[in-house]
């Protein structure tokens, strides 16, 4: 089968979607499927030049909404040659020229929406949510209603989904999602010492994460300063892009709380460096507001590294029913709870939750799971569609 996948980046700073894109591909790649992911990325950047998969990109004329005239020429002339289309995400050029010119050639899609319809958006950003009614109106509904199925990675985001904005007729499909297994001898965790060789036999915990308000990171900095009992040699490592500019006060915060010491910031982790972080790190945590899915939550599992997530991450029922990790509020209270519950954990019980990690991200979480379940939805689009 052909396959095109229309993504609005494949920068992987831009988070988990294009992270979940490369992974199903080359699964779907070694099933036979021919793939050819599409994007609206300047191809002299610099993670074009890296990006391992067959890639078409054009470099946008607006930044903001990624306008591309070459982009919508490319899809009218070659769209026909492919059996199926996703795409990936809403809000954008994108999703609207891609799905439209589907619709026109009469070429099947799935879409993922990636989270991007859940309502906390709606409450926490009332301009851009009344830019978003105005816009799901004229163009995003048509999207996601032309959709042969609309793909959620959990029963939460599906339900969610509903909440935000009408019309709403989608054709939903909730699939399994995930990452590949990291689980290997400790070879990367060398790598991500020689990197970082002051955090050698330290106890650490790691946050792997756009630094953006939606991840919680002020909520996070200020319960470990409540925390009874906090060990005076516990690093906090917070890895990731400042996506919108607000590392400079967070790190003010920690100053003003006294706990900048403790507080290392690592910046953007890739490869085995990213892989060695989760392993070495003695907890992974992420205080979200919002995630659909988290797919590094799913990549700590893999690295049988326990995780200390709030309900707000789609997937807090299953890391809580495996036992796999500590869930908590998305506050300072709840946060400030879950690190006293971890602190307070033996090193016994420590060993159980790692245990409990790798197994939940196996049952839950592996590619194959994810690869299959989209070849069959995949599938079963074209076969309606023969």
């Amino acid at each position: 089968m052909k396959i095109l996948r229309v993504i609005s980046t494949v920068n992987p700073a831009a988070g988990g979607p294009i992270n979940g894109l490369i992974n199903s591909t080359k699964g779907l790649e070694e099933m036979g499927h021919e793939i050819t992911v599409l994007s609206l990325d300047d191809p002299d950047s610099s993670w074009v030049q890296s990006f391992d998969l067959n890639l078409v990109c054009f470099k946008p004329l607006l930044k903001g909404y990624s306008l591309s005239f070459r982009f919508k020429e490319w899809l009218n002339r070659e769209v026909s040659n492919y059996d199926a289309v996703i795409i990936h995400g809403l809000w954008q050029y994108h999703s609207f020229t891609a799905s439209k010119i589907c619709t026109n050639k009469k070429v099947p899609y799935l879409l993922f929406t990636h989270g991007m319809l859940d309502p906390w958006f709606n409450k926490n950003q009332l301009l851009k949510t009344i830019k978003k009614t105005l816009y799901w109106k004229l163009f995003e509904s048509q999207v996601i209603n032309g959709a042969h199925s609309v793909l959620f990675t959990s029963n939460i985001e599906k339900e969610q989904a509903r909440l935000s904005f009408k019309p709403y007729n989608a054709n939903e499909q909730v699939v399994a999602y995930g990452c590949s297994s990291h689980h290997d001898n400790g070879a990367n965790k060398n790598v991500f010492y020689r990197e970082f060789p002051e955090l050698l036999d330290k106890k650490f915990g790691l946050f792997l994460s756009r630094i953006h308000p939606k991840k919680g990171i002020d909520i996070l900095i200020e319960a470990m300063s409540k925390v009874d009992g906090l060990p005076k040699d516990f690093v906090l490592a917070i890895a990731g892009p400042d996506s919108v500019g607000c590392k400079d006060i967070l790190q003010e915060r920690a100053r003003s709380l006294g706990i900048d010491k403790q507080i290392m910031w690592l910046d953007m982790l890739n490869g085995d460096v990213k892989w060695g972080a989760y392993q070495a790190a003695d907890f992974f945590v992420l205080p979200s507001h919002q995630e659909n899915f988290g797919i590094v939550v799913a990549e700590a599992l893999s690295t049988s590294t326990s995780v200390l997530i709030t309900n707000k991450v789609n997937i807090w029922r299953e890391i809580e029913q495996s036992r796999a990790g500590i869930v908590g509020n998305d506050d300072v209270k709840g946060i400030e709870l879950l690190l006293n519950k971890w602190f307070l954990l033996s090193e016994d019980e420590k060993e159980v939750f790692s245990k409990n990690a790798l197994e939940c991200y196996r049952e839950n979480f592996s590619i194959e799971s994810a690869v299959k379940d989209l070849d069959k939805v995949l599938q079963k689009m074209v076969n309606h569609n023969a």
